[in-house]
C-alpha cells in the first residue's frame, strides 16, 4: 500500500445544521456492528485544501476516537483517489476507509475503526463488503436528502406565500424590511440579512433595514468600492456559497466597515421599472450550499420585494417632498407645526423640557434688493446648511417662512438651547459668505424659549420664542435672547 501524504489534523467539528443524520446513523450502527468496529463515521472531503469535516458517526464509546495524522491522511487519500484504503497489522485491520459514491462535486468517505482492538471482520471480507455497504449508505443518504429537499421546498413555498400576503399589509419600509429579511434569512439558513436602498441615478445607497445583531444598521452608507455597490451597478446577483479558501476578506457595504472574512455571501439586486432600486444581502460565517430550488425561491422573493418596495419608496418620497422646503431641504411649515405639537405632548408624557429656537436672517431684504433674489436664495441655502450641521438627528430644523427658520429641540432645557443658539450665531457671523465671487456678511438673530418653564402650551411656546426673536432684532440684531410668557 502506498503511504499517503501527511496532512494537518482533521477538523472534528459537529455535523452541518440540517444534515440528514437520523437514518444515516442507524445504518452506520449496523455497519459498525457487522464489521466489528468500535466506530463507524462518515466524512466530507469535498473542500480541497481543507481538513475533512465530520458528517455523522456512531461509536461504542459515545465519542469520536482521536485521529492521528496517518489516519487523517488515509481519509484524504481515499477521497482523492476514490479508492478504498486500510491500516492493517498482518491479516487484521484496525482502520478502513472507502468512498461513498455521491456526486462529482461531493466526496464522502465511510470509515470504520477499532479503538484498542482490530475489527472482527477479516481483511478480504472487509475489502468486499465495505464498498457495498458504502453504496447502500449513498442510496439512503440520497433518499433522505431528497425528502429533506422536498420538505424544504414546501416550507419555502409556504414562506413565499406568507411573505407575499404580509407585503400587501405593510405600508412602511421598516415593516417591509422586517418581513423580507426574515424570509431571506429562513431561505438561506438563518444568515445575517440586510435590505439596501439604491439610487441608480447617483450610484449611491444606504441600508434600509438589517436583522438584529447585524454589523450594519439603517442609514449605513454604501461605498462605491463595496461588493453591494458593484452588484447594484452591474445589475448581477452574487451567490458565493463557500469562501473559506479565499485569502483576505470582504468589504460588503463600506463606510467604516473593515475588510472581514466570510463563509458565504448572497447579494440579490432588486430591479424596479427604471433600474436597480435596492438589494437583499445575506451573509454567513460558515459555508452554506444553495440548491437550484433555493436560488429560484430567492429570485421570486426578489421580484416580490422589488414590486412592494418600489411602491412604498415612491409614496415615501412623495410624502417627504410634501413635508420638505424645496429650496433649503429643511422641514416645511406643515411638518414643523406637526412636530411642535408632538414634542410638547411627549414632554408632558415623559417629563423633562423641550426648547424652541426661532431664527431670522438679519437685513435679508437688503440682500435681495442689493444682490438679487438668486443670491438671496443661495444665502438661505447656506444658512440652512450651517443649521443642519450643528443639530442632532433627533432635532428638527425647519424653514418656517421667508427668511425665518426654527429649531425644535426635544428633551433639551433652556440652557442647552441657549448654548446651541449662540454657537449657531457665531458660526454664521464669523465667516462672510462667498457667493458668486462676492463676499456677503450675514448675521442672524435668535429667540429661545422652553416648555414647560417658559410657556403653558405649544402656542405660548412659539409666541414666547417669537417675542424673544423680535427683542433680539430691536436690541441691534446678531443676538440671542430668551423669552417666556
Amino acid at each position: 500500500m502506498t503511504a499517503p501524504p501527511k496532512t494537518p489534523p482533521t477538523s472534528q467539528r459537529p455535523p452541518e445544521p440540517g444534515a440528514p443524520t437520523g437514518a444515516v446513523n442507524e445504518l452506520l450502527a449496523d455497519i459498525r456492528e457487522l464489521t466489528g468496529a468500535s466506530c463507524a463515521a462518515l466524512w466530507d472531503c469535498t473542500r480541497d485544501g481543507q481538513p475533512p469535516s465530520l458528517v455523522a458517526f456512531v461509536s461504542t464509546e459515545g465519542s469520536l476516537p482521536a485521529l492521528d495524522d496517518r489516519i487523517t491522511g488515509l481519509i484524504e487519500w481515499a477521497a482523492q483517489q476514490r479508492l478504498g484504503e486500510m491500516c492493517t497489522d498482518g491479516e487484521t485491520v484496525r482502520f478502513a476507509a472507502t468512498p461513498v459514491i455521491a456526486t462529482d462535486a461531493l466526496r464522502l468517505i465511510l470509515c470504520v475503526s477499532g479503538q484498542n482492538q482490530p475489527l472482527t471482520m477479516a481483511r478480504e471480507k472487509l475489502r468486499m463488503w465495505l464498498p457495498r455497504l458504502a453504496s447502500r449508505l449513498a442510496t439512503l443518504r440520497a433518499l433522505v436528502e431528497a425528502q429533506a429537499a422536498g420538505a424544504r421546498a414546501e416550507r419555502n413555498a409556504d414562506l413565499l406565500l406568507l411573505t407575499a400576503t404580509q407585503l400587501q399589509e405593510h405600508r412602511t419600509v421598516e415593516g417591509l424590511g422586517a418581513s423580507l429579511c426574515s424570509a431571506a434569512a429562513h431561505m438561506t439558513g438563518d444568515r445575517r440579512v440586510a435590505l439596501v436602498r439604491w439610487q441608480s441615478a447617483t450610484g449611491t445607497g444606504e441600508v434600509a433595514y438589517a436583522t438584529r445583531g447585524h454589523l450594519v444598521a439603517a442609514g449605513w452608507p454604501i461605498d462605491a468600492g463595496s461588493q453591494v455597490a458593484a452588484a447594484c451597478v452591474g445589475e448581477f446577483p452574487v451567490l458565493l456559497e463557500d469562501l473559506t479558501g479565499r485569502r483576505g476578506g470582504f468589504v460588503v457595504y463600506g463606510g467604516s466597515e473593515s475588510e472581514r472574512p466570510l463563509g458565504s455571501l448572497i447579494i440579490l439586486p432588486l430591479r424596479g421599472a427604471e433600474g436597480v432600486i435596492g438589494a437583499l444581502i445575506a451573509e454567513g460565517d460558515a459555508p452554506t450550499p444553495i440548491s437550484p430550488a433555493d436560488a429560484k425561491n430567492l429570485r421570486l422573493l426578489g421580484l416580490l420585494a422589488a414590486a412592494a418596495l418600489e411602491t412604498v419608496w415612491e409614496i415615501e418620497e412623495i410624502n417627504r417632498r410634501a413635508r420638505t422646503d424645496a429650496l433649503t431641504g429643511l422641514a416645511n411649515r406643515q411638518q414643523f407645526e406637526e412636530r411642535l405639537t408632538r414634542i410638547v405632548m411627549e414632554t408632558n408624557r415623559f417629563g423633562g423640557s423641550c426648547t424652541l429656537v426661532v431664527i431670522d436672517i438679519d437685513r435679508f431684504k437688503h440682500v435681495n434688493d442689493t444682490f438679487g433674489h438668486q443670491i438671496g436664495d443661495q444665502v438661505l441655502q447656506r444658512v440652512a446648511t450651517v443649521l443642519q450641521k450643528e443639530v442632532r438627528t433627533v432635532d428638527l430644523c425647519a424653514r418656517y417662512g421667508g427668511e425665518e427658520m426654527a429649531l425644535l429641540l426635544p428633551q433639551t432645557a433652556l440652557e442647552g438651547g441657549m448654548l446651541l443658539a449662540e454657537r449657531l450665531r457665531v458660526a454664521i457671523a464669523s465667516r462672510p459668505f462667498q457667493i458668486g465671487g462676492r463676499e456677503i456678511p450675514i448675521t442672524i438673530s435668535l429667540g429661545v424659549a422652553a416648555y414647560p418653564e417658559g410657556a403653558r402650551d405649544r402656542d405660548e411656546l412659539f409666541a414666547a420664542a417669537d417675542r424673544a426673536l423680535y427683542g433680539a432684532k430691536r436690541g441691534g440684531r446678531n443676538k440671542v435672547v430668551t423669552g417666556s410668557v
